[in-house]
Protein backbone atom coordinates (compact mmCIF):
# COMPACT_ATOMS: atom_id res chain seq x y z
CA UNK A 1 0.00 0.00 0.00
CA UNK A 2 1.17 3.54 -0.75
CA UNK A 3 2.83 4.95 2.41
CA UNK A 4 0.50 7.94 2.14
CA UNK A 5 -2.36 5.67 3.19
CA UNK A 6 -0.59 4.09 6.16
CA UNK A 7 -1.71 5.55 9.45
CA UNK A 8 1.14 7.69 10.77
CA UNK A 9 0.48 10.43 13.36
CA UNK A 10 3.95 11.86 12.68
CA UNK A 11 3.48 12.31 8.94
CA UNK A 12 5.01 15.65 7.81
CA UNK A 13 2.80 18.50 6.79
CA UNK A 14 3.29 21.95 5.33
CA UNK A 15 3.38 23.84 2.04
CA UNK A 16 6.30 22.89 -0.21
CA UNK A 17 5.78 25.46 -2.94
CA UNK A 18 5.44 29.16 -3.68
CA UNK A 19 1.88 30.40 -4.21
CA UNK A 20 0.66 33.64 -5.75
CA UNK A 21 -3.04 34.51 -5.47
CA UNK A 22 -4.97 37.58 -6.46
CA UNK A 23 -6.19 39.61 -9.41
CA UNK A 24 -3.47 40.04 -12.03
CA UNK A 25 -0.97 37.70 -10.39
CA UNK A 26 -0.25 35.94 -13.70
CA UNK A 27 1.98 38.95 -14.36
CA UNK A 28 4.41 37.36 -11.88
CA UNK A 29 5.20 34.51 -14.30
CA UNK A 30 8.01 36.24 -16.27
CA UNK A 31 9.71 37.17 -13.01
CA UNK A 32 9.49 33.58 -11.79
CA UNK A 33 11.07 32.33 -15.02
CA UNK A 34 13.86 34.89 -14.82
CA UNK A 35 14.60 34.19 -11.14
CA UNK A 36 14.81 30.44 -11.78
CA UNK A 37 16.80 30.79 -15.01
CA UNK A 38 14.10 28.96 -16.99
CA UNK A 39 14.41 30.20 -20.58
CA UNK A 40 12.63 27.47 -22.54
CA UNK A 41 9.03 26.70 -21.62
CA UNK A 42 6.63 23.93 -22.56
CA UNK A 43 3.17 25.52 -22.40
CA UNK A 44 0.74 22.74 -21.46
CA UNK A 45 -2.67 24.22 -22.09
CA UNK A 46 -6.21 22.94 -22.16
CA UNK A 47 -7.39 22.77 -25.81
CA UNK A 48 -10.67 24.42 -24.83
CA UNK A 49 -8.79 27.36 -23.36
CA UNK A 50 -6.64 27.51 -26.48
CA UNK A 51 -9.67 27.36 -28.79
CA UNK A 52 -11.38 30.41 -27.27
CA UNK A 53 -8.15 32.41 -27.38
CA UNK A 54 -7.35 32.04 -23.69
CA UNK A 55 -3.84 30.92 -24.52
CA UNK A 56 -2.99 34.07 -26.43
CA UNK A 57 -2.24 36.10 -23.32
CA UNK A 58 0.24 33.47 -22.15
CA UNK A 59 1.90 33.14 -25.55
CA UNK A 60 2.12 36.94 -25.83
CA UNK A 61 3.56 37.10 -22.32
CA UNK A 62 6.27 34.60 -23.21
CA UNK A 63 7.04 36.31 -26.54
CA UNK A 64 7.17 39.77 -25.00
CA UNK A 65 9.72 38.56 -22.47
CA UNK A 66 11.92 36.80 -25.02
CA UNK A 67 11.10 33.34 -23.73
CA UNK A 68 11.12 30.48 -26.22
CA UNK A 69 8.23 28.06 -25.91
CA UNK A 70 6.45 25.08 -27.44
CA UNK A 71 2.78 24.17 -26.99
CA UNK A 72 1.35 20.83 -25.86
CA UNK A 73 -2.45 20.70 -25.99
CA UNK A 74 -3.23 17.06 -26.79
CA UNK A 75 -5.26 16.79 -23.62
CA UNK A 76 -8.45 14.79 -23.12
CA UNK A 77 -10.93 15.53 -20.29
CA UNK A 78 -9.43 12.40 -18.68
CA UNK A 79 -5.74 12.71 -19.68
CA UNK A 80 -4.38 9.67 -21.48
CA UNK A 81 -1.12 7.94 -20.67
CA UNK A 82 -0.49 7.43 -24.39
CA UNK A 83 -0.66 11.18 -25.13
CA UNK A 84 1.74 11.93 -22.30
CA UNK A 85 4.25 9.29 -23.35
CA UNK A 86 4.06 9.49 -27.14
CA UNK A 87 3.60 13.24 -27.55
CA UNK A 88 4.27 15.19 -24.37
CA UNK A 89 7.53 13.69 -23.11
CA UNK A 90 9.22 13.53 -26.54
CA UNK A 91 8.20 17.16 -27.15
CA UNK A 92 9.68 18.28 -23.82
CA UNK A 93 12.96 16.49 -24.52
CA UNK A 94 13.28 17.53 -28.17
CA UNK A 95 12.58 21.17 -27.32
CA UNK A 96 14.99 20.93 -24.37
CA UNK A 97 12.48 22.69 -22.14
CA UNK A 98 13.44 23.94 -18.69
CA UNK A 99 9.97 23.97 -17.14
CA UNK A 100 6.32 23.07 -17.71
CA UNK A 101 3.80 25.93 -17.61
CA UNK A 102 0.40 24.26 -17.12
CA UNK A 103 -2.63 26.43 -17.87
CA UNK A 104 -6.19 25.15 -17.55
CA UNK A 105 -8.21 22.85 -15.33
CA UNK A 106 -7.25 19.60 -13.68
CA UNK A 107 -6.76 17.83 -17.02
CA UNK A 108 -4.04 20.23 -18.18
CA UNK A 109 -2.29 20.00 -14.84
CA UNK A 110 -2.57 16.22 -14.68
CA UNK A 111 -1.06 16.00 -18.16
CA UNK A 112 1.84 18.22 -17.11
CA UNK A 113 2.28 16.18 -13.94
CA UNK A 114 2.45 12.99 -16.00
CA UNK A 115 5.23 14.49 -18.10
CA UNK A 116 6.97 15.80 -14.98
CA UNK A 117 6.95 12.57 -12.98
CA UNK A 118 8.19 10.37 -15.83
CA UNK A 119 10.92 12.91 -16.50
CA UNK A 120 14.27 11.28 -17.30
CA UNK A 121 13.29 7.85 -15.95
CA UNK A 122 12.72 6.04 -19.28
CA UNK A 123 9.70 4.41 -17.60
CA UNK A 124 6.01 4.60 -18.43
CA UNK A 125 3.51 6.12 -16.03
CA UNK A 126 2.14 2.63 -15.33
CA UNK A 127 5.61 1.30 -14.54
CA UNK A 128 6.25 4.21 -12.20
CA UNK A 129 2.95 3.59 -10.44
CA UNK A 130 4.38 0.37 -9.04
CA UNK A 131 7.48 2.17 -7.81
CA UNK A 132 5.54 5.09 -6.33
CA UNK A 133 3.44 2.70 -4.26
CA UNK A 134 6.56 1.64 -2.40
CA UNK A 135 8.65 4.80 -2.06
CA UNK A 136 8.60 7.66 0.41
CA UNK A 137 6.26 10.21 -1.24
CA UNK A 138 8.10 13.06 0.49
CA UNK A 139 11.64 12.09 -0.65
CA UNK A 140 13.22 12.79 -4.06
CA UNK A 141 12.87 10.14 -6.74
CA UNK A 142 16.06 8.52 -8.08
CA UNK A 143 15.57 10.11 -11.51
CA UNK A 144 15.29 13.72 -12.63
CA UNK A 145 11.75 15.04 -12.76
CA UNK A 146 10.64 18.27 -14.42
CA UNK A 147 9.66 21.49 -12.60
CA UNK A 148 6.22 22.95 -13.12
CA UNK A 149 4.31 26.22 -12.79
CA UNK A 150 0.54 25.68 -12.45
CA UNK A 151 -2.02 28.30 -13.49
CA UNK A 152 -5.61 27.17 -12.81
CA UNK A 153 -8.39 28.50 -15.02
CA UNK A 154 -11.13 26.60 -13.17
CA UNK A 155 -12.02 26.65 -9.50
CA UNK A 156 -12.14 22.94 -8.85
CA UNK A 157 -9.49 20.33 -8.46
CA UNK A 158 -6.89 22.20 -6.46
CA UNK A 159 -4.37 20.35 -8.61
CA UNK A 160 -2.08 23.38 -8.50
CA UNK A 161 -1.36 22.65 -4.82
CA UNK A 162 -1.83 18.87 -4.71
CA UNK A 163 0.82 16.15 -5.02
CA UNK A 164 -1.24 13.74 -7.13
CA UNK A 165 -2.62 13.41 -10.64
CA UNK A 166 -5.20 11.26 -12.43
CA UNK A 167 -4.09 9.64 -15.69
CA UNK A 168 -6.02 7.09 -17.77
CA UNK A 169 -4.23 4.02 -19.11
CA UNK A 170 -4.94 2.15 -22.35
CA UNK A 171 -7.64 0.01 -20.70
CA UNK A 172 -9.55 3.05 -19.44
CA UNK A 173 -8.40 2.58 -15.84
CA UNK A 174 -7.54 5.74 -13.91
CA UNK A 175 -4.10 5.72 -12.32
CA UNK A 176 -3.31 8.12 -9.47
CA UNK A 177 0.41 8.82 -9.09
CA UNK A 178 1.17 10.56 -5.79
CA UNK A 179 4.52 12.13 -4.98
CA UNK A 180 6.02 15.47 -4.00
CA UNK A 181 7.91 15.50 -7.30
CA UNK A 182 4.69 16.39 -9.10
CA UNK A 183 3.73 19.14 -6.70
CA UNK A 184 4.09 22.29 -8.84
CA UNK A 185 7.01 24.45 -7.75
CA UNK A 186 4.80 27.49 -8.24
CA UNK A 187 1.03 27.96 -8.20
CA UNK A 188 -0.22 31.18 -9.77
CA UNK A 189 -3.91 31.53 -8.93
CA UNK A 190 -5.49 34.53 -10.65
CA UNK A 191 -9.26 34.79 -9.99
CA UNK A 192 -9.65 36.87 -13.15
CA UNK A 193 -9.21 33.63 -15.12
CA UNK A 194 -12.33 32.18 -13.49
CA UNK A 195 -14.64 34.90 -14.80
CA UNK A 196 -15.41 33.35 -18.18
CA UNK A 197 -16.11 29.73 -17.26
CA UNK A 198 -19.35 28.23 -18.63
CA UNK A 199 -21.95 27.87 -15.85
CA UNK A 200 -21.86 24.07 -15.79
CA UNK A 201 -18.07 23.93 -15.60
CA UNK A 202 -18.08 26.51 -12.82
CA UNK A 203 -20.66 24.50 -10.87
CA UNK A 204 -19.00 21.11 -11.30
CA UNK A 205 -15.49 22.30 -10.52
CA UNK A 206 -16.72 24.37 -7.60
CA UNK A 207 -18.45 21.35 -6.10
CA UNK A 208 -15.29 19.29 -6.54
CA UNK A 209 -13.42 21.87 -4.46
CA UNK A 210 -16.11 21.99 -1.79
CA UNK A 211 -16.29 18.20 -1.52
CA UNK A 212 -12.51 17.96 -1.25
CA UNK A 213 -12.55 20.44 1.63
CA UNK A 214 -15.29 18.60 3.52
CA UNK A 215 -13.74 15.16 2.93
CA UNK A 216 -10.39 16.49 4.15
CA UNK A 217 -12.07 17.92 7.24
CA UNK A 218 -13.70 14.66 8.32
CA UNK A 219 -10.95 12.28 7.12
CA UNK A 220 -9.33 10.31 9.94
CA UNK A 221 -5.94 11.47 8.62
CA UNK A 222 -6.81 15.11 9.36
CA UNK A 223 -4.63 17.10 11.75
CA UNK A 224 -4.72 20.66 13.13
CA UNK A 225 -3.03 22.06 10.04
CA UNK A 226 -5.26 20.32 7.50
CA UNK A 227 -8.40 21.14 9.50
CA UNK A 228 -7.44 24.81 9.59
CA UNK A 229 -7.04 24.79 5.81
CA UNK A 230 -10.23 22.82 5.14
CA UNK A 231 -12.35 24.99 7.44
CA UNK A 232 -11.16 28.12 5.70
CA UNK A 233 -11.92 26.53 2.32
CA UNK A 234 -15.48 25.68 3.42
CA UNK A 235 -15.99 29.21 4.79
CA UNK A 236 -14.97 30.68 1.43
CA UNK A 237 -16.62 28.26 -0.99
CA UNK A 238 -19.84 27.40 0.85
CA UNK A 239 -21.51 30.84 0.90
CA UNK A 240 -20.07 31.92 -2.47
CA UNK A 241 -20.45 28.98 -4.83
CA UNK A 242 -24.04 29.71 -5.91
CA UNK A 243 -23.60 33.47 -6.48
CA UNK A 244 -20.28 32.77 -8.23
CA UNK A 245 -21.86 30.25 -10.60
CA UNK A 246 -24.72 32.62 -11.34
CA UNK A 247 -22.34 35.50 -12.11
CA UNK A 248 -18.72 34.43 -12.53
CA UNK A 249 -17.58 37.94 -13.44
CA UNK A 250 -18.13 39.45 -10.00
CA UNK A 251 -14.59 39.71 -8.52
CA UNK A 252 -15.66 39.11 -4.92
CA UNK A 253 -17.10 35.67 -5.68
CA UNK A 254 -14.35 34.56 -8.05
CA UNK A 255 -11.69 35.59 -5.54
CA UNK A 256 -13.38 33.64 -2.74
CA UNK A 257 -13.56 30.54 -4.92
CA UNK A 258 -9.93 30.89 -5.97
CA UNK A 259 -8.68 31.13 -2.39
CA UNK A 260 -11.02 28.37 -1.21
CA UNK A 261 -9.64 25.97 -3.80
CA UNK A 262 -6.08 26.66 -2.66
CA UNK A 263 -6.84 26.02 1.00
CA UNK A 264 -8.89 22.92 0.20
CA UNK A 265 -6.10 21.52 -1.95
CA UNK A 266 -3.49 22.15 0.73
CA UNK A 267 -5.64 20.34 3.30
CA UNK A 268 -5.98 17.43 0.86
CA UNK A 269 -2.22 16.86 0.84
CA UNK A 270 -2.28 15.88 4.50
CA UNK A 271 -5.68 14.31 5.09
CA UNK A 272 -6.31 12.41 1.82
CA UNK A 273 -9.48 10.81 0.53
CA UNK A 274 -12.68 9.78 2.21
CA UNK A 275 -15.40 7.70 0.53
CA UNK A 276 -16.37 10.10 -2.27
CA UNK A 277 -12.98 10.43 -3.92
CA UNK A 278 -12.26 6.79 -3.17
CA UNK A 279 -15.30 5.68 -5.16
CA UNK A 280 -16.19 8.19 -7.87
CA UNK A 281 -13.62 7.40 -10.57
CA UNK A 282 -15.67 4.44 -11.90
CA UNK A 283 -18.68 6.75 -12.26
CA UNK A 284 -16.71 9.00 -14.58
CA UNK A 285 -15.22 6.04 -16.45
CA UNK A 286 -18.45 4.13 -17.08
CA UNK A 287 -21.03 6.91 -17.35
CA UNK A 288 -18.85 9.70 -18.73
CA UNK A 289 -20.06 12.01 -15.99
CA UNK A 290 -17.61 14.77 -15.08
CA UNK A 291 -15.56 14.34 -11.93
CA UNK A 292 -17.14 17.39 -10.29
CA UNK A 293 -20.66 16.18 -11.04
CA UNK A 294 -19.80 12.76 -9.58
CA UNK A 295 -18.55 14.45 -6.41
CA UNK A 296 -21.71 16.56 -6.18
CA UNK A 297 -24.23 13.71 -6.53
CA UNK A 298 -22.43 11.59 -3.91
CA UNK A 299 -22.12 14.46 -1.43
CA UNK A 300 -25.55 14.21 0.29
CA UNK A 301 -25.39 10.44 0.85
CA UNK A 302 -21.77 10.78 2.05
CA UNK A 303 -22.89 13.20 4.75
CA UNK A 304 -25.90 11.08 5.68
CA UNK A 305 -23.83 7.89 5.98
CA UNK A 306 -20.99 9.45 7.97
CA UNK A 307 -23.30 11.53 10.13
CA UNK A 308 -23.36 8.89 12.86
CA UNK A 309 -19.69 9.54 13.60
CA UNK A 310 -19.20 13.09 12.29
CA UNK A 311 -22.24 14.94 13.62
CA UNK A 312 -20.17 17.57 15.43
CA UNK A 313 -18.01 18.31 12.38
CA UNK A 314 -21.00 18.35 10.04
CA UNK A 315 -22.68 20.83 12.39
CA UNK A 316 -19.65 23.08 11.92
CA UNK A 317 -19.72 22.50 8.14
CA UNK A 318 -23.39 23.54 8.08
CA UNK A 319 -22.71 26.77 9.92
CA UNK A 320 -19.63 27.58 7.83
CA UNK A 321 -21.53 27.03 4.60
CA UNK A 322 -24.65 28.88 5.75
CA UNK A 323 -23.42 31.62 8.10
CA UNK A 324 -26.68 33.53 7.86
CA UNK A 325 -28.72 30.46 8.88
CA UNK A 326 -26.64 29.00 11.67
CA UNK A 327 -28.13 26.31 13.87
CA UNK A 328 -27.30 25.76 17.53
CA UNK A 329 -25.44 22.54 18.27
CA UNK A 330 -28.27 21.24 20.43
CA UNK A 331 -30.76 21.72 17.58
CA UNK A 332 -28.65 20.35 14.74
CA UNK A 333 -29.52 17.13 12.94
CA UNK A 334 -27.38 15.74 10.12
CA UNK A 335 -30.41 15.59 7.83
CA UNK A 336 -30.51 19.40 7.90
CA UNK A 337 -27.21 19.50 6.04
CA UNK A 338 -28.19 16.63 3.76
CA UNK A 339 -31.30 18.50 2.62
CA UNK A 340 -29.33 21.70 2.04
CA UNK A 341 -26.79 19.83 -0.11
CA UNK A 342 -29.60 18.35 -2.20
CA UNK A 343 -30.93 21.87 -2.71
CA UNK A 344 -27.42 23.12 -3.50
CA UNK A 345 -27.16 20.61 -6.36
CA UNK A 346 -30.52 21.82 -7.63
CA UNK A 347 -29.46 25.46 -7.41
CA UNK A 348 -26.34 24.65 -9.42
CA UNK A 349 -28.27 22.49 -11.91
CA UNK A 350 -25.87 19.61 -11.38
CA UNK A 351 -26.28 17.03 -14.19
CA UNK A 352 -29.36 18.96 -15.35
CA UNK A 353 -31.24 17.34 -12.47
CA UNK A 354 -30.76 13.85 -13.90
CA UNK A 355 -29.93 10.71 -11.95
CA UNK A 356 -27.21 8.14 -12.66
CA UNK A 357 -29.97 5.92 -14.08
CA UNK A 358 -30.82 8.67 -16.56
CA UNK A 359 -27.20 8.45 -17.72
CA UNK A 360 -27.60 4.73 -18.35
CA UNK A 361 -26.44 3.34 -15.03
CA UNK A 362 -27.63 -0.15 -14.10
CA UNK A 363 -27.18 -2.37 -11.06
CA UNK A 364 -24.63 -4.38 -13.06
CA UNK A 365 -22.62 -1.19 -13.55
CA UNK A 366 -22.89 -0.42 -9.85
CA UNK A 367 -21.43 -3.83 -9.08
CA UNK A 368 -18.51 -3.03 -11.38
CA UNK A 369 -18.01 0.34 -9.67
CA UNK A 370 -18.06 -1.23 -6.23
CA UNK A 371 -15.54 -3.89 -7.24
CA UNK A 372 -12.88 -1.17 -7.60
CA UNK A 373 -13.56 0.33 -4.16
CA UNK A 374 -10.88 -0.14 -1.50
CA UNK A 375 -12.62 -0.85 1.79
CA UNK A 376 -9.29 -0.99 3.64
CA UNK A 377 -8.39 2.71 3.89
CA UNK A 378 -8.23 3.96 7.46
CA UNK A 379 -9.05 7.50 6.34
CA UNK A 380 -12.80 6.89 6.01
CA UNK A 381 -14.58 8.55 8.94
CA UNK A 382 -16.91 5.54 9.17
CA UNK A 383 -15.88 2.02 8.19
CA UNK A 384 -17.40 1.20 4.81
CA UNK A 385 -17.88 -2.21 3.25
CA UNK A 386 -18.50 -2.83 -0.43
CA UNK A 387 -22.10 -3.79 0.43
CA UNK A 388 -22.66 -0.48 2.20
CA UNK A 389 -21.14 1.43 -0.70
CA UNK A 390 -23.40 -0.42 -3.13
CA UNK A 391 -26.43 0.61 -1.10
CA UNK A 392 -25.31 4.25 -1.31
CA UNK A 393 -24.65 3.99 -5.04
CA UNK A 394 -28.07 2.42 -5.67
CA UNK A 395 -29.88 5.14 -3.75
CA UNK A 396 -28.07 7.83 -5.72
CA UNK A 397 -28.64 5.95 -8.99
CA UNK A 398 -32.37 5.78 -8.35
CA UNK A 399 -32.66 9.52 -7.71
CA UNK A 400 -33.28 9.48 -3.97
CA UNK A 401 -31.21 12.65 -3.50
CA UNK A 402 -32.52 14.67 -6.44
Amino acid sequence: MNPLFVKDPLRPFGVKQTIYQGSGCIEKIPGILEAEGWKRVMLVIDPGVLKVGGGRQFEDMLKDNGIEYCVFSKIEPNPLEVDIEEVGIPMYKEFKADVLLAVGGGSAMDSAKGIAVVGESNHTVKELMGDLANVNPFAPLPHRTYPMIAVPTTCGTGSEVIRNAVITDSSGHKMVPMHDSILPAYAVCDPDLLATLPPHVAAATGMDALVQAVEAYVSLAANDFSETMSRRAIELIGPNIVPYCHNRAIPEYANAMSKGCIYGGISWNTSFVAQIHASNHPITELLHISHGDACAILFPVFVEYNGAVCKDKFHKVHNMMYPEHQVAKVDFEVDMLVKKLVQLNRDLNIMDGKSMADYGCTEEMVDRMVSEFSDQLYTYPRTTTKAQLKDMYMRVMNGEFL
